[in-house]
């Protein structure tokens, strides 16, 4: 494994150099926190350690000169570039100005969002400790789930799909096949410490049954174009409990992580709340609120479009839905 790495980042270091020949410094070597200069400009070490920080596992199993060599000249090379494109004006360019707003803005969130994480405390042992004992079915007894799991995206005409009368994973199959909509069936393992214990109660409580019937959730993750239905057969259950100090640390980085999100929510909240009577919408434009109201009186589906609910038929868990966990 170690040999591909190192060579890759020799080929990128050769790569690099032949860009760069002929592009020697000035007389006087840079010295202190400037490691290269550029036309002038400087390269500072802090943008060699960003740079290698960027280049990950490759940086781990080759030379550290060879290493800072293939960061330092990848720096130098796109300031090269980026100073042709200038003189080109390309930096004036619409779609260039409307890409830079959009980078500057989405790193200063980031940057806002790391503020308000620095700030909140680290959860105490005793509140996680708390947190296990109040949620057995993430630890002492934590579950494994294997279903039997068919998904497909969800249609606008979901509601009149007769999938309540379905009593079977083939009869659900049936109903997707008559309505000619396209789902994917195969074995999926649901841990019940990565998912809410609220679902996880849920589950057990619908498969508990000994004729047990299909149940479902759904999700939209993230780059769908529409929220994703999955509907499930248990087949088989393994319990496998998660405790000790291992499970004391997950539990505070669980409430962590509750913490931060509560924050982040609150401030936003206030940003939202001083930014509204600062915010004009040009004529057919509005909020999200406004849209939704809107398109109420119009037909369900795009009703739907606007605020697409978690599948609620028959045996549905009434709770945060979630994702099954990757095969």
């Amino acid at each position: 494994m170690m040999k591909p790495m190192r060579t890759m980042i020799i080929a990128a270091a050769g790569v690099s150099m032949l860009a760069l020949a002929g592009c020697g410094g000035g007389d006087k070597a840079p010295e202190g926190q400037v490691v290269a200069t550029v036309d002038g400009k400087d390269v500072t070490i802090h943008e060699l350690n960003a740079e290698i920080a960027g280049l990950g596992a490759q940086a781990q199993s080759a030379p550290k000169k060879l290493v800072e060599a293939v960061a330092l000249n990848r720096v130098i090379e796109r300031k090269m570039l980026s100073a042709e494109a200038k003189v080109r004006e390309l930096d004036k360019s619409p779609q260039f100005l409307l890409a830079k707003t959009r980078t500057e803005e989405g790193l200063l969130v980031q940057a806002l969002q790391g503020d308000i994480q620095g700030k909140v405390q680290a959860t105490a042992r005793e509140a996680a400790q708390k947190y296990v004992a109040d949620n057995p079915v993430v630890f002492g007894d934590r579950k494994l789930f294997t279903l039997d799991q068919i998904q497909f995206l969800r249609p606008s005409n979901f509601e009149q799909l007769p999938l309540k009368d379905a009593k079977t994973m083939a009869e659900v199959e049936r109903v997707l096949i008559d309505a000619n909509i396209e789902y994917r069936r195969a074995p999926q393992q649901v841990d019940t410490m990565l998912i809410a214990p609220e679902l996880s109660k849920e589950i057990i409580k619908l498969t508990s049954s000994p004729n047990a019937e299909p149940f479902m959730f759904a999700d939209q993750p993230a780059g769908a174009p529409a929220p994703v239905v999955y509907v499930n057969m248990l087949t088989s259950t393994k319990t496998q409990p998660f405790t000790g100090e291992k499970a004391i640390s997950y539990a505070q980085q669980i409430l962590q992580r509750q913490e931060v999100s509560k924050r982040l929510q609150t401030e936003l909240k206030k940003i939202q709340t001083s930014f509204k009577a600062k915010t004009v919408y040009a004529k057919g434009y509005g909020t999200v609120e406004a849209a939704q109201a809107e398109l109420k009186k119009g037909s369900p589906a795009a009703a739907a479009l606007a605020a697409p609910p978690a599948a609620q038929p028959a045996k549905t868990p009434a709770t945060t839905p979630v994702a099954p966990a990757a095969k």
